[in-house]
């Protein structure tokens, strides 16, 4: 049995720090939601544009299949129905070789429906 009087000092100061200890605990996980992931930073530097036949295509690494690039060209006069220069499948080809060195396998070449072309690249052995 407690025989002594609660202290009147941790009563006191108990309810007031404890908006400060939660405002910095909220302040942290709000700072920590804001960093960027590694991956994410390193697939940036990895994205690479090129000129290809006077379109700009971006050429990336996919993160859903390792060894699988993308490319997709930008439509920067936003014409839909503008006719390519050459068919897209052989421009994004030419936009993997620009970007890479490396050649795209045409096995694996395919395009989905956001006009995106992925393939897996084949790279000379230096």
């Amino acid at each position: 049995m407690i025989t002594s009087p609660p202290s009147s000092k941790l009563s006191a100061t108990w309810p007031a720090k404890l908006p400060s200890k939660l405002a910095a605990a909220l302040c942290l996980s709000v700072a920590s939601g804001l960093m960027p992931i590694t991956t994410q930073a390193k697939d940036l530097e990895a994205d690479k544009q090129v000129t290809v036949l006077g379109r700009s295509w971006v050429v990336a690494p996919t993160e859903e299949v390792p060894g699988f690039y993308s490319a997709t060209r930008l439509n920067t006069e936003l014409r839909p129905k503008r006719p390519p220069a050459v068919l897209s499948a052989r421009q994004a080809v030419r936009a993997f070789h620009r970007a890479t060195g490396c050649s795209a396998n045409l096995d694996t070449l395919y395009r989905d429906i956001t006009g995106t072309y992925f393939s897996a690249l084949i790279c000379p052995h230096q």
